[in-house]
């Protein structure tokens, strides 16, 4: 990856290198996830992710990532998702991050809290 690799381009990479055929990118996004450690209260618990927003395809994940940092007390990542799963949560609506992005991407609200 580099500050000028695509989002699509690092989707396809990322299924070729997992053994999946990188033609089927289509199915997937990335979605830049902002999470604070700790899930769930078990010790040593893990990433917890809060916020949820589909990259688009010709966005620059490494330049978003230099530009905007998460407040202290939080981290970000970037993860594959089935865009069916994505499009599933937010028909369900049912307060999840993907029903925000949905929300936001139609002008209600912002998707990031804070």
């Amino acid at each position: 990856a580099t500050p000028r690799s695509s989002a699509r381009q690092l989707v396809r990479e990322a299924l070729e290198r997992y053994g999946l055929n990188p033609d089927d990118f289509g199915q997937f996004a990335l979605c830049d996830v902002v999470g604070r450690p700790g899930g769930g209260g078990t010790a040593g618990g893990g990433w917890q992710g809060e916020h949820l927003r589909e990259v688009g395809d010709w966005e620059r994940p490494l330049v978003l990532q230099e530009l905007w940092k998460p407040k202290a007390g939080w981290s970000r990542r970037f993860e594959i998702r089935r865009r069916q799963d994505l499009e599933r949560a937010a028909d369900g609506d049912d307060g999840d991050t993907a029903g925000e992005w949905r929300q936001w991407r139609r002008g209600r609200r912002r998707p990031w809290r804070g």
